[in-house]
């Protein structure tokens, strides 16, 4: 914990608060002291006056266990037991009068006693303390033109993981924020200093992070068709682990937006971006990404886009620079048919290498929906081409905070050759936290793909968005020409007995030709991708079921999926959610076949006014022929009572995971109680 710097800070804001209180009352009594004219009675100020006040106790029990079983029949076997007694006290009140200094104040007393037993480490850990906890908030001057709201926060709680032990986590935030209310430029400002430790009983896995952030929002309201906004964050962050090295860097990242529409009723626009990132540490990069885009819209059935981006990164030596540009077309015939096309080309420099890549392409596509006997019929078929001349390149093209979602499957595909495995880094959505590989996530290499997967019981969530960045390794000198043809059909029924029923087709071949100097056999990607399926939506019911058929020269697959899902909303107290999810790929070059099967119930019910519950249950089943099969169960109740003042609360959780490696248990309960008055 960096105490210097938080007193520093903590210094900061009460400066800024005192400074503040004083400015105001010192223009109340120079407006006193000049003796203006009043008509009618001057409103009393106020040292304070507490507005409301709010005060309430709780009580809670916790109780985990956890156990593990490797497959020598090595056992582990730990257990938590928690009671945390607390006194909440919230109030709001203001000095002067509401508009002066308005205040919010929450503070919470906890008394916390716990006990955690370790069998492998034949440990007992007793612990008793008090936590207290805050959130003081005061707004200075609400009602005027340049509102300052000074906060101060800290927050203690246990966060839960399954199959490992919990963690402690503390978060402590000083900061303020300063809006102006403008109507040619309205801005708001943000400065917070937060210290965040997590720290966990016997795995090791103690974190700290010390962050600093500015922030600035600003934008032009419209003149003349005019509008511009702006985002400016400027951090630094001081990140350890007990499980991967210390990271200390700052980063400024600023993005500034501006349109202009013009001509005719304003239908045409022209979009300019420009971002700066800059970030020190253990990731260095440097970089600049300038976007222009003029859209014309020529009559209400055509229009034309232009775009151009530049984009340049300096990452550990390594200087890349960028340029593309795109001009494209949207022509709709009647309202049945739109025809869509696209011309471009691209130059990438690698400077330190002297590498060079030239890319030119282009797309035409049709879209033809009917209306037909039933239903709709919908056909789309585009052609592209691709032709690029790569240089001999000895250095790795860095690939930066490529955004990714965790889908229902748990997986994150990279559908690019040549990717150093070794190189990928996941961070969370911020960029900050930083993810690690065995515990949170695993890798798999393919020959023209990567395959990120989500660990159960890890720190990435489901349907978690993340940052990754990764490295195209070296390549000799090459040309590459592709030409693809895709067709897709769907059928929709919208009446008779087959309504909501929705058959359809996709195809997609590729042809490429690759011819280098060098005597390095480049591997060519020709493929044919076909996919058949249907959906089915009526009612209460979702439902897709499709299967694919890739027949490639890299990485040849079958993959066939079922997903579904049944919604009940019985009456305004209960409803039930019912979805299920299944893959099963058959990869022949790499002699692999996976199985994945996710299932999940959800029953929330509400008997009467006072109670609330909920039922969810989760089932995953994951298998593959190099070992990697687990099974995983979950059990998760809620409760609920409220009567006036007094609520009683309480959750169970039960999961397992078989695997071939190892078996692990977790078990949870909390029970609490609360009054307010």
């Amino acid at each position: 914990m960096n105490l210097k710097r938080s007193d520093f800070v903590i210094r900061w804001i009460l400066t800024a608060f005192m400074l503040a209180v004083f400015g105001v009352f010192t223009s109340y009594s120079i407006a006193q002291d000049g003796e203006p004219i009043i008509i009618g009675q001057r409103e009393k100020l106020k040292f304070f006056e507490l507005e409301s006040f709010r005060a309430s106790v709780e009580a809670y029990w916790r109780y985990r266990e956890d156990e593990s079983k490797d497959s020598n029949g090595v056992t582990s076997h730990e257990t938590e037991s928690l009671l945390r007694e607390s006194v909440i006290l919230n109030g709001e009140g203001f000095f002067g009068n509401p508009n002066f200094v308005k205040l919010n104040i929450d503070i919470a007393f906890r008394l916390s006693q716990e006990k955690i037993e370790n069998d492998v480490l034949n440990t007992t850990d007793r612990t008793s303390e008090m936590i207290n906890e805050y959130s003081v908030n005061a707004v200075i001057l609400q009602k005027s033109d340049f509102p300052l709201t000074v906060y101060s926060r800290r927050s203690q709680t246990l966060v839960d993981r399954q199959f490992a032990s919990s963690l402690d986590s503390i978060i402590t935030e000083h900061g303020a924020q300063l809006a102006i209310r403008s109507e040619l430029m309205p801005s708001q400002f943000q400065y917070f200093h937060r210290e965040q430790t997590q720290s966990g009983r016997f795995d090791g896995s103690n974190s700290e992070l010390i962050q600093d952030t500015f922030t600035w929002h600003g934008r032009f309201k419209p003149i003349n068709g005019h509008r511009a906004w702006w985002d400016y964050t400027f951090s630094n962050v001081d990140e350890t682990n007990l499980l991967q090295d210390p990271n200390s860097f700052s980063r400024h990242d600023a993005i500034f937006n501006h349109t202009y529409d013009f001509g005719p009723d304003s239908k045409n626009n022209v979009r300019s971006s420009l971002r700066f990132f800059k970030e020190t540490g253990k990731f260095p990069i440097d970089r600049i990404r300038w976007n222009e885009t003029l859209r014309l819209e020529h009559s209400r059935t055509f229009e034309t886009k232009y775009v151009y981006m530049f984009d340049q990164q300096n990452r550990r030596g390594s200087n890349q620079r960028l340029h593309r540009g795109a001009a494209s077309f949207r022509h709709e015939l009647f309202d049945s048919l739109t025809t869509t096309g696209q011309l471009g080309s691209s130059l990438l420099n690698i400077s330190d290498d002297n590498f060079k890549s030239t890319q030119y392409f282009g797309d035409l596509g049709f879209k033809y929906q009917k209306i037909v006997p039933y239903g709709t019929l919908l056909a789309t078929t585009d052609f592209r081409f691709n032709f690029q001349d790569d240089s001999d390149r000895g250095t790795s093209i860095q690939i930066i905070d490529e955004p990714h979602t965790f889908a229902t499957s748990g997986l994150i595909t990279l559908n690019r050759r040549n990717i150093v495995a070794s190189s990928i880094v996941l961070t969370d959505a911020a960029g900050i936290v930083l993810y690690i590989e065995g515990i949170d996530y695993t890798v798999r290499e393919f020959s023209d793909s990567v395959e990120i997967q989500r660990v159960l019981g890890g720190s990435i969530a489901p349907n978690e968005s993340v940052l990754v960045r990764y490295e195209i390794g070296p390549e000799p000198e090459s040309s590459t020409d592709s030409i693809g043809v895709g067709l897709t059909i769907r059928y929709q029924f919208e009446d008779g007995p087959l309504k909501g029923l929705s058959p359809y087709i996709r195809y997609h071949d590729q042809s490429q030709d690759r011819t280098s100097s060098s005597l390095i056999d480049l591997p060519q990607n020709d493929f044919q991708d076909l996919i058949f399926g249907i959906d089915y939506d009526i009612g209460k019911i979702s439902f897709t079921a499709e299967h694919q058929i890739r027949d490639s020269t890299l990485s040849p697959f079958d993959r066939t999926r079922i997903e579904g899902s049944y919604t009940n909303r019985i009456n305004n107290r209960n409803s039930f959610l019912l979805s299920a999810y299944y893959q099963e790929t058959d990869r022949s070059t790499e002699n692999l076949q996976s199985e994945l099967m996710n299932l999940t119930a959800r029953w929330n019910a509400q008997p009467t006014n006072k109670i609330k519950s909920s039922l969810v249950g989760t089932f995953r089943h994951e298998e593959d022929n190099k070992g990697t099969d687990s099974d995983a169960f979950e059990i998760f109740i809620d409760v609920s009572w409220r009567h006036r003042q007094t609520s009683v609360y309480a959750t169970a959780r039960n999961s397992i995971i078989n695997g071939n490696s190892r078996e692990s248990t977790s078990q949870s309960f909390l029970f609490g109680v609360r009054r307010e008055f």
